[in-house]
């Protein structure tokens, strides 16, 4: 398992936290390191190149994929307290909003914002006024 994990978290890169360290070895599990057909897991103290796993049956690699694989959709749709067996947190008090509070102006079939139109036109009619009062 620790051999396991090291070379996961190894692979990916910069510096994970524990969340994104535990999900890249989920990924790596579920993507088919340990199915037969797969690069395997081998083990670096050995002389010659040994498969860490290969006491597990094929049927049992299967196993651990399907698992893997199922436990990455569990914590794609914020389930991961099933993962991890443990109750669900509750909710927060206080939520924060997760867009952009700002209004975006609309805009029509055309793709030109009506607000934009009007003041293109308020623009348009100061720069009138200015001539007129320099005229």
């Amino acid at each position: 398992m620790e051999l396991l994990v090291e070379k996961c978290v190894s692979s990916g890169g910069t510096s994970l936290s524990p969340g994104d360290a535990l999900r890249r070895v989920f990924e790596c599990i579920a993507s088919g390191i340990l199915l037969p057909g797969g690069p395997g897991l081998y083990d670096p103290c050995e002389k010659e190149a040994t498969d860490a796993s290969a006491s597990l049956t094929t049927q049992e690699r299967e196993n651990i994929t399907a698992s893997a694989q199922h436990a990455l959709r569990l914590i794609a749709f914020r389930q991961i307290y099933k993962v991890l067996g443990m109750d669900q947190l509750p909710a927060p008090r206080f939520t924060r909003p997760r867009f952009n509070p700002r209004k975006r102006r609309r805009t029509n079939s055309t793709g030109e914002g009506e607000a934009g139109g009007e003041k293109k036109d308020k623009r348009e009619s100061d720069g009138d006024l200015n001539q007129e009062m320099t005229d």
